[in-house]
């Protein structure tokens, strides 16, 4: 009924968990403590968790009256709406609350605080509070509210004439921009390309670790976990290059977003990769 919501041409969604059974969702209600709305459990079923077309929600209760959710928690043991109990504590958020999007500053819950039953009301709520808004008496009302963004209008005193953005980069150029550590959008933009082409694992994996150490390239951290992410959906797991993976994952799991505060995106991009070759 809800399957329009999801994105179409998203192509590999990194967001998307892997299928999931009766079995797993009963252990997953259980180490939450409740027990999941069924209009939530069978949209997860068609697709298990990932990124929304229809990502905004109008409300005058949440902040500048709009609240962008762009992707919805799927169902995991220790992912997805799994890793619960551990964002709760990372973000001093209270207890009740079984968060299905966000982003470490604002989030998307189930409220269960006062609520006993299996179709709880719909809160936002931003990292640190105890109280948030409600925003939607149940999952279903929560999804009807979606809307998808109004197209940008064409400004004719603008030309969007930059090629750059459909380039196709040679392995070559590739290198080349690690080692200069001068440009982050054609580092970041050949290496999901790259990430989409199956093949050369081995080779792509290095490249990311030399980017991933190049002082100048100190924000690559996403879009290098992305992108192992992206590339190991499609190469054969026997051909994974673990411990370089690894050095990978070391990397994204201690990476700081600035000072000694914590990269949280970075942080779960790592655990994702160490749960996928575990």
């Amino acid at each position: 009924m809800f399957n329009y919501i999801w994105e179409k041409d998203e192509g590999i969604d990194i967001e998307e968990l892997e299928p999931f059974n009766d079995a797993i969702v009963k252990e997953v209600e259980s180490t939450l403590g409740v027990k999941l709305p069924s209009t939530y459990v069978e949209l997860m079923r068609n697709k298990n968790g990932g990124t929304l077309a229809f990502n905004e929600l109008h409300s005058r209760k949440v902040p500048e009256g709009e609240l962008l959710v762009q992707t919805l928690n799927g169902i995991a043991i220790d992912d997805g709406i799994g890793e619960n109990n551990y964002l709760l504590e990372e973000w001093e958020l209270p207890k009740g609350l079984i968060l299905i999007g966000g982003d470490g500053h604002s989030w998307v819950a189930l409220d269960y605080r006062n609520y006993d039953g299996d179709n709880p009301p719909i809160c936002c709520i931003e990292s640190g509070r105890r109280k948030g808004k409600k925003i939607a008496d149940n999952f279903e009302g929560f999804l009807k509210q979606l809307k998808e963004p109004e197209p940008l209008e064409d400004d004719d005193g603008y030309e969007d004439e930059d090629e750059d953005f459909n380039r196709i980069y040679t392995k070559e150029e590739l290198v080349e921009f690690i080692e200069e550590g001068s440009s982050l959008f054609h580092v970041s933009a050949s290496l999901d390309q790259f990430a989409r082409e199956k093949g050369d694992l081995s080779w792509f994996i290095n490249q990311s670790i030399k980017a991933l150490n190049k002082k100048e390239l100190d924000r690559i951290s996403w879009t290098v976990g992305e992108c192992i992410l992206i590339k190991l959906k499609i190469e054969p797991k026997e051909s994974w290059p673990i411990n370089s993976i690894k050095e990978i994952i070391d990397h994204l799991r201690t990476v700081p977003l600035y000072d000694d505060v914590p990269d949280f995106t970075s942080q779960r991009l790592g655990k994702r990769i160490q749960r996928k070759i575990t």
